[in-house]
């Protein structure tokens, strides 16, 4: 009887700490979610780097209208930065050095449209290789090429696809002291409910979390799952920068999860009810 043999072998979930997700549809759709080689998509063989249209998922026209909306959303975030007057808080006088060490960065989902800018302010700008974590899905893509427009790369996988090659590869990054972004609530939500992946990151690189969130005096909310955050022009907008979480090697992983998602929740409320008093 001739042996069956797996090109990808199994995946070392227990080096993250988390455990693998159960197995659904054929055997080779396994393999390519365990193993960052076979990932497939629009970015490099190991689902990390820059976007390109592909050919293979979605086709050419798909890829197009990704990115004419990748490169509108860019310019729209662009344009709203600069009208808004911000304000920081929790930020050093100067952008930290280069050299500093690495940091996990994790903030809500509904919460990301205005930080990219805040986290240059923080480290300099482009003095540093950065990546953020974001989901293989259509609005995925779109959120990838936006944010390769504005400085940030990006690596590919979610908590429901390619997710441990995913974390395997920021693991990686960090190693390489490059800093690291996540929404811990994303791809699908619950809305700002913590998942263990940012923790099993930081906990296996050794590096700190550190919390973000942002909100504006005049906004709109969309009535999306994450009900994303979108300043009016020529409002007074704040972003908050909370204290750095240590996660140690051997803290129970829930334990560390509810510490993050109480930080940010703590700051994203502050940030909401920064312009009450005036």
């Amino acid at each position: 009887m001739p042996v069956r043999r797996h090109f990808c072998g199994r995946p070392p979930f227990h080096r993250l700490g988390v455990l693998p997700p159960q197995r659904r549809g054929p055997k080779k759709e396994h393999c390519e979610r365990g193993n960052p080689r076979l990932l497939q998509g629009p970015f490099d063989g190991r689902g990390v780097g820059r976007y390109t249209p592909s050919m293979s998922r979605g086709g050419f026209l798909s890829g197009v209208k990704t990115v004419v909306l990748g490169t509108f959303a860019a310019v729209v975030i662009k344009l709203l930065r600069r009208t808004v007057r911000w304000h920081y808080v929790g930020f050093p006088d100067a952008a930290t050095l280069p050299d500093a060490p690495p940091a996990v960065f994790a903030f809500w989902h509904g919460r990301m449209l205005m930080l990219v800018d805040a986290y240059w302010k923080l480290r300099g700008r482009r003095t540093k290789r950065s990546f953020m974590l974001i989901s293989r899905h259509g609005d995925g893509r779109l959120i990838a090429c936006a944010i390769q427009l504005l400085g940030i790369h990006s690596v590919a996988g979610s908590s429901s696809r390619g997710g441990i090659a995913a974390l395997m590869e920021l693991c990686r990054k960090v190693e390489e002291g490059c800093d690291v972004g996540f929404t811990p609530d994303g791809p699908r939500g619950p809305r700002q409910e913590c998942k263990a992946g940012v923790v099993a990151v930081a906990q296996r690189s050794g590096v700190p979390i550190v919390p973000m969130s942002y909100s504006t005096e005049k906004r709109w909310q969309l009535s999306s799952w994450d009900g994303m955050i979108v300043p009016k022009p020529f409002s007074r907008g704040v972003v908050i920068l909370g204290e750095p979480l240590t996660v140690l090697p051997d803290e129970d992983q829930e334990h560390a999860r509810a510490r993050v998602q109480d930080a940010l929740n703590v700051i994203t409320e502050r940030a909401d009810r920064y312009w009450d008093a005036g």
